[in-house]
């Protein structure tokens, strides 16, 4: 009986079972068919049986199903999680978004798509005209999302930028590249810095008022505590309780993106440029006298210092590098915080990020 199952299966496998006129397959029906087999042995090359649905996770530590015909699928429920592409998955990533459309979460979907594009475009770089099936099927989901969506190109901004890809594999993430048309920037920053966007709805913000639209993101990377000699953990929990906290704010790296496109010209200048986003953040005289903040200039960047006192009492110093760029009507500002005690770190991170912004021309 085992042997009659295998035999069956693999006449499934045979191209020469589904008949179909040539005139109506694809150019790219034949890449996607055998891209569709290279993904399946490729996540069930751990097992030895093939008559069952197979359940497996992907880097991120999302499910998904393997069915004997070859078949990959999602399961979009409450446990799912928004993530950025992986190159080395790109195949599996289109799976997810087709998963998305499926329940109906378009922008999601858009999300992923786009993604997958950037993926396809950095690795034409080293292989010119690379163009796999499934680079060729996101891009036809994305631009039938466009279509439905091309009336409110500001929900499609807020919903699915920035988009990005981790340049390497499930064994190593490598950067994460990020891209926005609405504001037409690209950048590179460490896999560790995560997109709060994926944790939770509203990362930042985003607006459009006054003829102004300004939108700000975040990318975070959670630390381990710091202890200070002879601290107890019930003294701790007592103070926490005393103050109705479960557990203290955990020590964080944080990285912003922020943008501003002006309709009307000459609204802002670069001068004034970051007054702005101070204002943004609640950075004025009050708060940098409370946070004993100082500020100075280092060649185009700026360095500043200010004090952090936690929950339980504790005082820490943090340090921050920012980056202003203005030229009407886009503005943006890079920013990068981080507990002094990281600095070797954070002036790593921030290398990285400074050396791959890149602003298109407009």
């Amino acid at each position: 009986m085992l042997l009659t199952h295998i035999f069956i299966f693999q006449t499934l496998l045979s191209e020469d079972v589904l008949i179909v006129d040539p005139l109506l397959e694809k150019p790219w029906t034949d890449d996607a068919r055998e891209e569709e087999k290279r993904s399946y042995y490729r996540f069930l090359s751990a097992s030895k049986e093939v008559g069952k649905v197979k359940l497996q996770q992907d880097a991120f530590g999302r499910n998904f199903h393997i069915y004997p015909s070859m078949k990959i699928r999602y399961t979009i429920d409450n446990d799912y999680h928004k993530e950025f592409p992986l190159f080395g998955d790109a195949d599996l990533a289109l799976r997810e978004m087709q998963a998305l459309l499926l329940a109906r979460r378009d922008l999601d979907a858009l999300f992923v798509g786009k993604g997958i594009g950037l993926c396809q475009r950095l690795h034409e770089r080293k292989e010119k005209r690379f163009m796999p099936a499934w680079a060729v099927e996101a891009n036809q989901l994305s631009n039938q999302i466009h279509s439905k969506y091309k009336e409110n190109p500001h929900l499609m901004s807020l919903g699915a930028e920035p988009y990005g890809c981790y340049e390497g594999d499930r064994d190593n993430l490598g950067d994460l590249y990020l891209e926005s048309e609405t504001y037409r920037y690209t950048i590179k920053i460490p896999a560790m810095l995560r997109y709060e966007g994926l944790f939770r709805k509203n990362a930042g913000h985003s607006s459009k008022l006054d003829k102004s639209m300004v939108r700000l993101v975040r990318f975070v990377e959670f630390l381990s505590p710091i202890r200070e000699e002879g601290w107890d953990d019930m003294d701790e929990a007592k103070i926490l309780q005393e103050s109705g906290l479960k557990v203290k704010s955990a020590r964080k790296i944080l990285f912003s993106i922020g943008a501003t496109f002006d309709e009307i010209p000459n609204q802002r200048t670069a001068k004034d440029y970051f007054r702005f986003w101070d204002q943004e953040r609640g950075i004025n005289a009050k708060s940098m006298f409370e946070k004993t903040f100082t500020r100075k200039q280092d060649n185009e960047d700026y360095v500043s210092r200010f004090k952090m006192v936690d929950e339980t009492g504790m005082v820490s110093f943090y340090l921050m590098k920012e980056y202003y760029f203005f030229k009407s009507p886009l503005g943006f500002f890079l920013s990068l915080s981080y507990p002094e005690s990281e600095k070797e770190k954070g002036e790593r991170y921030w290398k990285t990020i400074r050396s791959e912004f890149r602003v298109r021309d407009y």
